[in-house]
């Protein structure tokens, strides 16, 4: 009797079983009603942060590799205080090994060298820092031949610009697909899946694209851009 009733319990386990994963297969079955669309979002910001790239040189002939060192000292102590006295902050100077390189006569024999100091500068004062490096007349009036000069512009908070850009982008993506679904009776229900760009910071109006991003330090003021493919479930 015992075994009578055992039997049936598993019998009517078995039969809800089936029942149950019938219903999980039809159900699983059933195809999803999705929309996709691309969103973008674009910021115009100005650069907080300056680095200026600068390299001193002079040019000594055969014997006087040591006069050119203790020149370009003079020069580097000429420069740091012409800086100061700007305005600029002597901890943001950033000093870097002198490179010499070999000059040649006619017959290619070393008739001299060229010492070549580099120096950056990263400073938040980028008025001060472009006052000077647009005004390479003012360093040449101290005796300093600059050879080159390069400034680079940053955004410092650029992280949190980016995740503002991404939260941006992926609302613009659900304004796009509501438009999408508004002819046919459907409704947003939730986000399925989503997938960034790269960011594209370029100068303003810059039609500049890259696979890989872009990261354009030649100008104060940036576009930042960044699109988001996203897909959105139906009800």
């Amino acid at each position: 009797m015992k075994d009578k009733i055992f039997a049936i319990i598993i019998g009517i386990s078995l039969v809800f079983s089936s029942i149950i994963g019938g219903l999980f297969f039809y159900y699983s079955r059933q195809e999803t009603k999705t929309v996709r669309a691309t969103g973008a979002a674009t910021q115009r910001l100005n650069s907080d942060v300056v680095k200026w790239r600068v390299s001193i040189s002079r040019t000594v002939d055969l014997n006087g590799l040591k006069e050119g060192y203790q020149l370009i000292k003079k020069d580097l102590d000429t420069f740091s205080a012409f800086l100061r006295d700007n305005g600029l902050d002597q901890q943001e100077i950033t000093i870097q090994p002198i490179y010499t390189n070999q000059n040649y006569n006619q017959f290619g024999q070393v008739s001299g060298y060229n010492l070549v100091q580099g120096v950056f500068i990263i400073s938040k004062e980028i008025g001060k820092i472009e006052k000077v490096a647009l005004n390479p007349w003012d360093l040449a009036d101290q005796g300093i031949f600059v050879q080159s000069s390069n400034l680079e512009y940053y955004i410092s908070n650029i992280d949190q610009v980016k995740r503002e850009l991404l939260a941006d982008a992926t609302k613009d993506a659900k304004r796009r697909a509501e438009e999408i679904v508004k002819s046919t009776g459907d409704v947003i229900k939730n986000i399925v899946s989503a997938r960034s760009g790269v960011f594209q910071i370029t100068e303003p109006y810059s039609t500049e694209v890259s696979d890989y991003g872009i990261y354009n330090t030649s100008t104060r003021e940036k576009d930042i851009t960044v699109t988001v493919q996203a897909v959105f479930s139906l009800q």
